[in-house]
């Protein structure tokens, strides 16, 4: 005769089981939230010379002398792309519009027709080389919207930023 070597459980085993699971969960979960409240006001205090990162909760003093009350906040950065109207390069070269939706054109004293540029994105990867076409203008209509660097091959001129919408 064979004896059976299983476990016989209870049925409400399962159902207790998970409960003591999501009871073991949500004991973790509140004591981290508590934890990050007791390290802000714990002493998070901006104070001169304080340095802080971006995404970092800070406590401001509201009054000098009672450093646990304040303001909290959290440091944030945003970048914002600049208009420029019309950039002068070294007094020798103007640029407009800028920023453009098709095409930028080149006020100078000599002629730019058939000189070379390259252009460049923000992480200095070359997207195109391309050549100044008639009127002294630069065609970027296959340009995604961004912000651009163009670099003249004669170095001449200096490298300069074009922001394409």
């Amino acid at each position: 005769m064979r004896k059976n070597y299983y476990l016989h459980l209870p049925s409400n085993f399962l159902i207790m089981k998970q409960l003591f699971l999501l009871a073991l969960l949500m004991l973790g979960f509140s004591g981290n939230s508590q934890s990050v409240v007791q390290s802000v006001n714990s002493g998070s205090l901006i104070t001169p010379g304080s340095t802080i990162s971006v995404g970092e909760i800070v406590v401001v003093p509201q009054n000098q002398n009672q450093s646990n009350s304040g303001i909290i906040g959290l440091l944030a950065q945003t970048q914002q792309t600049l208009e420029v109207p019309q950039l002068e390069l070294g007094g020798k070269i103007t640029v407009f519009p800028n920023p453009t939706t098709a095409s930028v054109s080149f006020k100078t004293d000599t002629d730019l027709l058939n000189e070379k540029v390259s252009i460049y994105n923000l992480s200095g990867q070359l997207i195109s080389k391309k050549q100044i076409g008639t009127n002294n203008s630069l065609d970027l209509t296959e340009l995604q919207a961004g912000v651009y660097l163009i670099q003249f091959n004669n170095k001449k001129i200096k490298s300069f930023k074009i922001i394409k919408r």
